[in-house]
């Protein structure tokens, strides 16, 4: 769940090409920060948005109906896991080691791509949980070294988008294996801003409310 509370497969060069011809240009959409409030494009935006689990399992036309269905609905903003496996299906755009994980990465690429047209903020969000280092036998990420790499990774493929943001880690302080404390997320925060100063980045809580101190950690000893 993140902060705000939001409520098969091309083939990989087909991906690879549609994603790299619109990287090519300068971002349409620039998502920042004034005061505190969100910007699209330097002005104040409400980002209402909503979450679409494993949609790099989906083919392009598919997403593109429902980014069509859901702007007519509203919707500015939608989070997508770069980090998602289930009924034997992994479609992760990052594998055990935090490696790019074809076609799955060029489909996120292009899928920020496509939102960056259309003005939608894309939030791409990793979550950490034992597994199968080859594959992830959920996608999710094992443990800090491969959480690092991934996000070496997606800052990487992604950094010519201003549209999106990086969420650390989905319910970062549930204390299950899906737990990262505020040190590691430090870190990966400071990797994140070096590698692209300008990138926003979050680390979400388990869909509870903020105290004070929660608050306090999050923008001080986390510093997101």
């Amino acid at each position: 769940m993140s902060l705000f509370r939001n409520f098969s497969l091309c083939l990989a060069a087909s991906l690879g090409s549609h994603a790299g011809a619109a990287s090519a240009g300068a971002s349409e959409t620039v998502l920042g920060i004034k005061g505190s409030r969100f910007t699209v494009n330097g002005e104040p935006r409400f980002l209402l948005g909503f979450s679409y689990y494993a949609g790099l399992g989906a083919p392009p036309e598919f997403i593109r109906r429902d980014l069509d269905d859901l702007q007519g609905h509203g919707f500015n903003w939608l989070r997508v896991w770069a980090t998602w496996g289930g009924f034997d299906h992994v479609v992760s755009a990052v594998d055990g080691e935090g490696r790019a994980r074809e076609p799955f990465m060029a489909k996120l690429q292009w899928l920020v791509a496509e939102c960056d047209a259309r003005g939608m903020v894309v939030d791409v969000t990793l979550s950490r949980r034992e597994s199968d280092r080859a594959e992830g036998a959920r996608g999710e990420l094992p443990d800090a070294r491969a959480h690092l790499r991934a996000v070496e990774n997606l800052v990487g493929h992604l950094r010519s988008h201003r549209n999106w943001y990086l969420d650390l880690a989905n319910e970062r302080d549930v204390g299950d294996a899906r737990f990262v404390g505020p040190k590691e997320l430090r870190s990966l925060r400071r990797r994140a801003r070096e590698l692209d100063p300008a990138l926003l980045v979050t680390a979400s809580f388990g869909g509870h409310d903020l105290g004070p101190e929660e608050v306090l950690e999050a923008i001080e000893t986390i510093g997101v």
